[in-house]
């Protein structure tokens, strides 16, 4: 069965795991790579997770299928404008594809947004991810050049309304 919730504090470790094998299985489609994550400290880690686990502002969701650890996803609201959130870290293991657990991590990060005031959505693909773009397109996001992401600079910005 394929559920999805929002991370609770104290599971750094899980988000650590997760994080450093999605970074490790697909180096091209962040802006971070395993290598530099390998660094941090593991307060760092420790504060990433608590911090996206309450408020308004951020959250990492996971999926699981059959209590298995099956995808991540975060939403971090920007600076301005303050009711647009910048999607980043999505990544569902090989062995969970075409399973729907991308579709359903992106449900919950719209419900999510719904619940706390954002209207819109940006995404950063890196350039050569033909397989996000395609995903994200399919899902409704479209082209945006006024809103500037922390990605690299050849990086597409897309965007979908939350409502």
């Amino acid at each position: 069965m394929l559920t999805v919730r929002r991370i609770r504090q104290g599971e750094s470790k899980l988000y650590k795991k997760l994080r450093l094998k999605s970074l490790r299985d697909s180096p091209g489609a962040f802006g971070s790579t395993y290598e530099s994550a390998l660094k941090r400290i593991p307060e760092s880690w420790t504060e990433q997770a608590d911090g996206s686990s309450r408020g308004s502002d951020r959250a990492t969701l996971l999926a699981f299928v059959d209590d298995r650890p099956a995808g991540l996803a975060a939403l971090y609201r920007l600076d301005s404008p303050a009711d647009v959130g910048e999607l980043v870290q999505v990544w569902v293991p090989p062995e969970f594809r075409r399973q729907g657990v991308a579709v359903a991590l992106m449900d919950n990060i719209f419900i999510w947004a719904t619940k706390n005031n954002f209207r819109a959505i940006t995404a950063g693909i890196m350039a050569g991810n033909a397989g996000a773009m395609n995903f994200y397109q399919n899902y409704g996001f479209t082209p945006e050049t006024g809103i500037v992401l922390n990605c690299p600079g050849d990086a597409a910005v897309l965007i979908k309304d939350v409502i």
